[in-house]
């Protein structure tokens, strides 16, 4: 190449988030190839402590196999690279991708998993380093300059924290999986991009990346972080680690899941995560011990103050993981005894939980616990009974977690909380076993990841509550299938109102995932039964129901009522866009069906109600069983439902399937009584299963 070249190329083009033209009129000068750089608009910056290229940059231009180093010659969105070893005779025809930083000629990136930071000006703000591809636009080269647009290789995730009261020095920030079963990929990483498609083969990954704190770093004051991250899927969400010369100090972001990349076609796009995060408690808050949490429910339970265990908001919280396997006997948080009679319920004896409870997405390890309840109307659960106005929310109990109801009288027992009067319940998940081996006296007893849900003064809401794991029951001696009956279920076992008002109990985006054994007449994946003004929306049940409850004639009033949403909808209560791929199976001729068994009210609501899963038991069919309900003799409200999956004998367990299709779909809905004006073909329509 000639000296004396001058730079004619316009910057972008079309690449969206418009970057700044060249100043045509000055020279570049270069006896080989000029590389003219731009990048695509994003919220990443190039430099630390910049968001356009420097003078003295250095990018690694890689063309036919061989390496050359180029350097910047000014600053700006768009600039000029220039080298004294360059590339000469460049030929469109052959193989050239540029990447910063410098790197060799296999065009290796990287995130590394430990760095110093330095910060920009007075509001402690850092920028992110983040590694850039370039490949050059089509046909553009002109005057001896090659026009290269530079995309991020990886997604930067920024922090914005709020220390609150921490003192002492800040040291160090650093991320990591919320938890090691719900990740997928790497935080850190050194390997190869390819420059087309910007996929990346890892030579060596972490699950980690710390960035170490300049020695001005202030914790009393705001600080900002944008920290590179590789490829991943964090279904629990993230840990962030704030370190000073007082202690480390935890916070858990994104609890509902996030993911750092997108892949279309082969092509990856990556992401800027910005997230605000609330003050970092100090240690005098805060539970961070088994022996914390059994302090403070004797506190709740004696009436005494909590304050010790809140955070500035107000909210006891958990400071991290906690493992309960130290614990030998559990006094639930709010103890209680209460009496239900006539839809009413009344508080005889005890002190229920009224705060706000956060969890901040930590779990519970090794909490495993048997009930063995001998006083009538007692609560049992991690929380014994929630009251009015209380909050219970990011609360993971892991796979080593159990609970055993083996309970002499009638009790609401539950993984998280017994009992839920007037309270709310958020992003919850149960991975632990559930059983009820105890004995009935024929009056209600409940067990689920929520026993029983109240309401009377406020609205009850559970949400988005997640159940993993499989629930097992005996009869307990129980002939009940009614209100008396013993109730398991996924997400909640019992759901009412006080007699007089119209507050409901919400079951809200919540997930079934676990099996259920069962020798009970109820039995359900997500509410056991609807009683009163009880509201299921937006939820799917994936587990199956096998039921043994030992009935076996198809005229006995006693028969097992069994629905894989719920057994039963009562007085004001409804189910919208919920869906049940589990199959439900009666050994002993029960009234079964895959949505609910029983609708029991002219104001009931079904609105996109969709049943995929198989239902089998010896039952006629249309004696109380069917795919969809078992029986509708009620003006219920019912419109865009699908009956899907199959229907089948039990057989002694040698299943014979009859496979639903649009002809025949209608034999097995279920039975329709006369005043069932409601249950049609055009509300209930044939479907197959999605995708």
């Amino acid at each position: 190449m000639r000296k004396g070249l001058f730079s004619i190329m316009a910057c972008a083009l079309a690449m969206v988030g418009c970057v700044k033209d060249l100043d045509q009129s000055a020279p570049v000068q270069s006896d080989y190839l000029v590389i003219e750089a731009s990048c695509v608009a994003t919220k990443t910056d190039i430099n630390q402590g910049q968001s356009a290229w420097e003078a003295g940059d250095k990018i690694t231009v890689v063309y036919n196999g061989a390496a050359y180093e180029y350097v910047a010659s000014t600053a700006g969105e768009t600039t000029t690279f220039t080298s004294n070893a360059g590339i000469t005779n460049y030929d469109a025809s052959k193989p050239i991708a540029a990447y910063y930083p410098v790197t060799d000629a296999t065009g290796t990136v990287k995130i590394e998993a430990e760095k110093t930071v330095a910060f920009k000006g007075s509001e402690q703000v850092n920028s992110a380093c983040a590694p850039l591809v370039g490949t050059p636009k089509s046909d553009n080269l002109a005057g001896g300059v090659l026009s290269m647009v530079f995309e991020n290789v990886f997604s930067v995730l920024e922090l914005r924290i709020d220390a609150g009261e921490l003192s002492g020095t800040a040291k160090s920030v650093t991320v990591s999986p919320a938890s090691a079963e719900g990740f997928t990929g790497y935080l850190s990483v050194s390997g190869t991009v390819d420059p087309e498609t910007l996929a990346v083969t890892a030579a060596s990954t972490g699950n980690s990346v710390k960035v170490n704190l300049p020695a001005n770093a202030d914790p009393k004051k705001a600080l900002t972080l944008k920290i590179p991250v590789g490829r991943f899927v964090a279904n629990d969400g993230l840990k962030v680690t704030y370190e000073t010369s007082e202690g480390s100090f935890e916070r858990v972001v994104y609890k509902g899941g996030v993911a750092s990349y997108e892949e279309k076609n082969g092509k990856f796009s990556v992401k800027h995560l910005a997230k605000p995060m609330y003050a970092f408690e100090a240690s005098a808050g805060g539970i961070a011990t088994a022996a914390d949490l059994v302090e403070f429910a004797a506190a709740v339970n004696a009436g005494e103050s909590i304050v010790k265990w809140m955070n500035s908001e107000g909210r006891v919280v958990l400071k991290n993981d906690i493992d309960m396997s130290s614990v030998t006997s559990w006094t639930p948080i709010g103890v209680g005894v209460f009496t239900w009679s006539s839809n009413k319920l009344t508080c005889t004896s005890g002190n229920p939980f009224t705060g706000y409870f956060d969890g901040k997405g930590y779990s519970i390890k090794n909490f495993n616990v048997v009930c063995t309840n001998s006083t009538k109307g007692s609560t049992y659960g991690f929380f014994g009974s929630l009251g009015a106005g209380a909050v219970v929310e990011n609360l993971v109990f892991d796979s080593t977690c159990s609970m055993e109801l083996k309970s002499t009288a009638a009790t609401d027992c539950g993984m998280l909380a017994g009992l839920a009067w007037d309270a709310t319940i958020k992003n919850i998940t149960n991975k632990g076993v559930m059983k009820y081996t105890g004995t009935s006296d024929n009056v209600k007893t409940t067990l689920a990841v929520v026993g029983m849900a109240f309401a009377e003064t406020q609205d009850v809401l559970i949400e988005n509550v997640v159940n993993e794991g499989n629930i097992t029951a005996v009869s307990g001696g129980s002939d009940q299938n009614g209100g008396n009956a013993v109730q398991v279920a996924g997400i909640l076992a019992f759901g009412t109102n006080h007699a007089s008002v119209s507050k409901i109990a919400h079951v809200k985006d919540c997930t079934n995932k676990g099996n259920i054994e069962s020798a009970t007449a109820r039995a359900s994946g997500i509410v056991a039964a609807c009683n009163r003004y009880t509201v299921i929306r937006g939820c799917a049940n994936y587990g199956h129901n096998l039921n043994t409850f030992n009935v076996k004639t198809e005229t006995d009033g006693s028969a097992a009522r069994i629905g894989n949403i719920t057994c039963i909808t009562g007085a004001g209560s409804a189910i919208y866009d919920t869906v049940n791929y589990g199959d439900a199976i009666s050994t002993t001729k029960g009234a079964i069906a895959g949505i609910l068994c029983l609708v029991n009210g002219d104001d009931n609501v079904l609105e996109n109600v969709a049943n995929y899963g198989r239902i089998i038991t010896d039952r006629t069919i249309k004696k109380y069983c069917g795919v969809f309900f078992g029986q509708c003799n009620k003006k219920a409200t019912i419109t865009n439902c699908i009956a899907g999956g199959a229907f089948g004998a039990y057989n002694g367990g040698d299943y014979q399937i009859t496979e639903l299709t649009a002809e025949n779909y209608w034999d097995y809905v279920g039975a329709v009584g006369a005043n069932g004006v409601n249950a049609t073909k055009d509300n209930i329509k044939f479907g197959t299963r999605p995708n």
